[in-house]
């Protein structure tokens, strides 16, 4: 089957996927929480209501070279301030496609911050360890820029988890999660930590014999050494032995996880048959159960027993590109843990990223099948 032909066949099969298959699965995610902005950069303004904004990411760079010695004075348009965070964007996405989803993360002190009602509303519960972080997303044509102030985040830690939401409710949810996911392992320094506890005290009195599936975001690990993220990544492994890890990369984490591993990205950029044999590699190196690469033009996975690489839905004029990744995450863990094959959770991986980014909105089942359908 052509594309075409492979993304409607998943849409049928969608449309015949009973509701059990998705509807109420018990998952837990966190811990990040962030408020974010998302700007544009204003190039020329023609009236209090009307301005171009700085189309690239070179443009913007070459008017702060031109200020090298000087200075300049950059005007920030704020679009929306909407729910940010890898967790709280996955773990909305989530919701919408039907999880029961129960959030932990840093989402308001006292109270929710606004941003994250619409979380709040479809989630099963949320537990706050204190007020969120927050992020100035420049957003260009050919990319973003983000800038973070990200003290909050050092809210997120064992001692919080224990004090906010206990040891025996962690049992109970972990007992219960059909998925797990944990993300932004770059920006939660304690993450390691928070899995090594999980692992001594919670995973190993868990009462189901379910393994949960559950899923790693580390999210752009370049700031971090490579010897942090090579313990990361050991990590993993152990906590294989209780779970089945997925771990989600985009291609800049691919090669840098490849690097880790004593290997590298023999390919050009957006290379499908590169990141279907990084995929393979990484998985077989690393012991877990599958590893997802996804890109700007398409995605690729590896399991034991699959391996595919898939064009996506790409949008060159996107309305909304910050949180694409983590509706990509979203969308492929929503399908694995509806008994998709590689190739079809891959497909609807891109699908939930595509529609978010065409819409600004999480898709639910329909809009991913009326998606896969009209491609």
């Amino acid at each position: 089957m052509d594309l075409k032909q492979l993304r409607r066949a998943v849409a049928d099969d969608l449309a015949q996927l009973p509701t059990a298959a998705f509807e109420g699965l018990p998952t837990v995610m966190g811990f990040d929480g962030f408020v974010d902005n998302i700007i544009d950069v204003v190039d020329t303004r023609s009236a209090r209501d009307a301005y171009s904004p700085l189309a690239t990411i070179a443009d913007f760079g070459a008017r702060i070279t031109r200020a090298a010695g000087h200075s300049a004075n950059f005007e920030l348009v704020v679009k929306q301030t909407k729910i940010g965070g890898n967790g709280p964007i996955m773990a909305n996405a989530l919701a919408a496609l039907g999880h029961a989803v129960s959030y932990i993360g840093i989402l308001g002190e006292g109270q929710l911050d606004p941003a994250f009602q619409p979380l709040a509303e479809r989630a099963a519960a949320v537990y706050s360890l204190g007020n969120p972080a927050s992020t100035d997303a420049l957003e260009f044509r050919d990319g973003k820029l983000m800038f973070g102030k990200l003290e909050p985040l050092e809210q997120v830690s064992v001692e919080n988890l224990r004090s906010v939401v206990g040891e025996d409710r962690l049992l109970q949810l972990f007992s219960a999660a059909n998925c797990v996911a944990t993300v932004n392992w770059t920006m939660l320094l304690s993450m390691n930590e928070i899995w090594d506890y999980l692992m001594a005290e919670i995973l190993p009195r868990l009462t189901s014999s379910q393994r949960p599936r559950w899923f790693v975001d580390l999210a752009d690990p370049a700031k971090r050494s490579r010897e942090d993220l090579r313990q990361a990544l050991q990590t993993l492994g152990k906590l294989q032995a209780h779970a089945d890890i997925i771990l989600g990369l985009n291609e800049a984490e691919t090669r840098q996880v490849l690097e880790v591993c004593g290997s590298s990205w023999e390919g050009l950029s957006e290379d499908l048959g590169m990141a279907e044999t990084s995929c393979r590699y990484l998985r077989e190196h690393l012991g877990l159960s599958r590893v997802v690469c996804h890109m700007v033009k398409g995605a690729a996975g590896a399991s034991k027993d699959e391996s595919a690489g898939v064009e996506g839905f790409f949008e060159p004029h996107p309305k909304i590109t910050t949180g694409a990744g983590d509706h990509f995450n979203a969308g492929y863990l929503w399908a694995i843990a509806a008994g998709q094959c590689e190739r079809s959770a891959l497909l609807i991986g891109t699908a939930t990223s595509g529609h978010y980014v065409r819409t600004t909105h999480s898709p639910t089942k329909e809009d991913l099948i009326t998606l896969l359908s009209a491609s």
